[in-house]
C-alpha cells in the first residue's frame, strides 16, 4: 500500500473503496449540475419571450395614494390639452425640467406651459406632438422619448401627468412611464357651474401608479 493510499485509509477513518465511491459521486453530481444548468439556458431560450413579458411586468401596485406633504420631482412630463393644470404644478411643485407631449390641436397651449415655465427659470425640452393622438403606440413612443431626454438633462425624480390629453394618449404616456419606473399622476379638480374654468383652489394631485 503506498503512503497515499496509507493517507487516504486513515483520513476521518474511509477507507480507499469508501474514497473511491465518494470520488464517483462527486462525479456524478457534477454531470447532474451540468445537465440542469443546460436544461436552464434551454428552457430560458425557448421561453425568451414569456420571460421577457414577466421581467415587464406592471411594477405599479401601488395606486391612488395621496401624496406626500414633501413630494418634490425635479423633472415632469405633460399630456397636453388645456394650460391651466400644467401652470399650476409648475407652480406649486417648481421642477427643474419640463417636457411636453402634445398634439397639434394643443400646441399652442404646449407653447404658452414651455414659455411661463421658462420665465421662471425652469429648463423647457422642445414640446413634442403625436401625429394621432389615438395612435397608443405612437404616444408611447413620444412619452419614452421626452423621459430619456428629461432624464438625459440631469432630472433623477420623474413623474408624468396624465391629466391632460386624449385617453388614448394618457394611456401611451402611461405605459411609457410604467416601463421607465417613474410616477404617474393625475390632477382632480372641480369645476365652475359651466364646466369651462377649473376652480385650482380644488385641486389635488393623485399618484395613480408608483414604481416599486
Amino acid at each position: 500500500m503506498t503512503e497515499t493510499e496509507k493517507s487516504l485509509e486513515n483520513l476521518f477513518g474511509f477507507s480507499e473503496q469508501t474514497w473511491q465511491y465518494l470520488d464517483q459521486v462527486g462525479i456524478l453530481l457534477g454531470v447532474l449540475t451540468g445537465v440542469i444548468s443546460l436544461g436552464g439556458l434551454l428552457y430560458a431560450f425557448l421561453n425568451r419571450h414569456r420571460i421577457r413579458s414577466w421581467l415587464r411586468r406592471n411594477h405599479f401596485p401601488k395606486v391612488d395614494h395621496r401624496l406626500a406633504p414633501d413630494a418634490y420631482w425635479d423633472g415632469l412630463v405633460f399630456t397636453v390639452s388645456k394650460p391651466d393644470i400644467p401652470l399650476w404644478l409648475v407652480d406649486e411643485y417648481k421642477p427643474q425640467a419640463i417636457a411636453l407631449l402634445a398634439t397639434r390641436q394643443s400646441y399652442d397651449n404646449a407653447r404658452v406651459i414651455a414659455d411661463y415655465a421658462e420665465e421662471q427659470g425652469i429648463k423647457v425640452l422642445e414640446p413634442q406632438l403625436v401625429d394621432d393622438p389615438d395612435d397608443v403606440n405612437n404616444c408611447h413612443q413620444v412619452a419614452a422619448r421626452l423621459i430619456s431626454e428629461l432624464r438625459l438633462s440631469g432630472a433623477e425624480s420623474i413623474a408624468l401627468d396624465l391629466t391632460g390629453g386624449k385617453t388614448t394618449m394618457s394611456l401611451g404616456a402611461f405605459k411609457a412611464a410604467e416601463e421607465a419606473q417613474i410616477e404617474s399622476l393625475y390632477v382632480t379638480v372641480e369645476y365652475g357651474r359651466k364646466l369651462s374654468q377649473p376652480d385650482m383652489s380644488t385641486a389635488r394631485v393623485i399618484a395613480i401608479s408608483r414604481p416599486v
